[in-house]
């Protein structure tokens, strides 16, 4: 068990193949997305088998397992199935006299939802235990064709949060609609300048450190079974972004994605209100020679070149009077795998 100041600690077991002069490591966590209860089907922190249709299904008493089925628990994929076959194979090499050739040491990290805040300083306290011969990252998608896949790399992320600021309180649209700004509003139209809508992200600059693929890759690409249709009928959507590039190709630029908009109310709850602010969370993938600090002063330039003061604090009554448009921005990085 590694451990550091404030960090949740990351769990190692090896495998030693007397006279291995090689270690492979295979990365997990054991960490989870936040959950909402109320937008499930059924108890997250019960596991239910369900099949391709989202029906239930009593797997234990089934005389065959579909490999379409799918266990609904929170983190059941994302990263704990992993774990579990990891501990399966090692079950099976047992049970089958089977000897690795190499050392094997499984490291299962519990913070990587969260960003792997303590990564780095975890790699830099144990390097021999964190500097094997080669990492396996056991933190991905069976591939949509269900063919076996070995990736070589994955998109680095870093989070933006941003709140943009409206009068101090809540007022009466019928009386100062118009004449008081929509934080609402004026957050759409920030979002709208970040990024168009087949996925380009306007932000100047971003795509000066993207690398453009080589023919061999170009090549590797091409071969990739073709899923596309079969994705698009699934998930019931008649076009997707990109002007007509595959997906597999897509996947190898940056990416901003709006995870979720918060002011105000809508339906039942809605009243005539110009809110007092309005929130926008959104995540950048970022490619390789791209680094969060290579991108963070993009960021924020551009904010300021849409008119904004960027505060990072809620700001106080003197700094709501001299600017105009006021957005405070927080921007953190997780680890960064590209």
């Amino acid at each position: 068990m590694l451990t550091v100041e404030g960090g949740s600690p990351i769990v190692v077991g090896d495998l030693v193949t007397p006279g291995a002069k090689r270690t492979i490591a295979f990365y997990a966590h054991y960490d989870g997305q936040p959950v909402d209860p109320a937008k499930w089907k059924s108890d997250p922190w019960k596991p239910v088998m369900r099949d391709g249709e989202g029906n239930d299904v009593d797997w234990k008493t089934a005389k065959t397992i579909d490999p379409e089925w799918r266990l609904y628990a929170r983190a059941a994929g994302d990263d704990k199935a992993p774990i579990i076959g990891m501990l399966a194979a090692l079950d099976a090499l047992k049970a089958n006299g089977i000897k690795p050739s190499v050392n094997l040491r499984f490291v299962f990290e519990g913070e990587e939802e969260a960003g792997s805040p303590h990564l780095a300083q975890y790699l830099e306290n144990y390097p021999k235990i964190l500097r094997p011969d080669a990492w396996v990252l056991c933190d991905g998608p069976v591939h949509q064709s269900r063919q076996m896949e070995l990736f070589f790399g994955a998109r680095g992320t870093i989070d933006l949060e941003l709140t943009v600021y409206g009068p101090v309180k809540g007022l009466h649209d019928g009386h100062y609609g118009n004449w008081v700004s929509n934080p609402i509003v004026r957050l759409t139209h920030l979002l709208d300048s970040m990024r168009d809508v087949n996925g380009r992200i306007l932000i100047e600059g971003f795509y000066d450190d993207v690398k453009t693929t080589s023919e061999a890759e170009d090549a590797a690409l091409a071969k990739i079974p073709n899923v596309e249709a079969d994705l698009r009928r699934e998930f019931q959507i008649g076009a997707t972004e990109g002007n007509g590039q595959s997906l597999n190709k897509r996947l190898l630029l940056p990416a901003l994605n709006v995870r979720g908009i918060e002011a105000g109310h809508v339906g039942e709850k809605a009243s005539n209100t110009i809110q007092p602010e309005a929130r926008a969370s959104i995540d950048f993938r970022l490619v390789p020679n791209e680094t969060p600090d290579s991108v963070k002063p993009l960021v924020e330039r551009h904010l300021e070149a849409q008119g904004y003061r960027v505060v990072h604090e809620t700001p106080d009554a003197p700094t709501r009077m001299k600017h105009p448009k006021i957005v405070r921005r927080g921007l953190s990085a997780r680890a960064h795998f590209a």
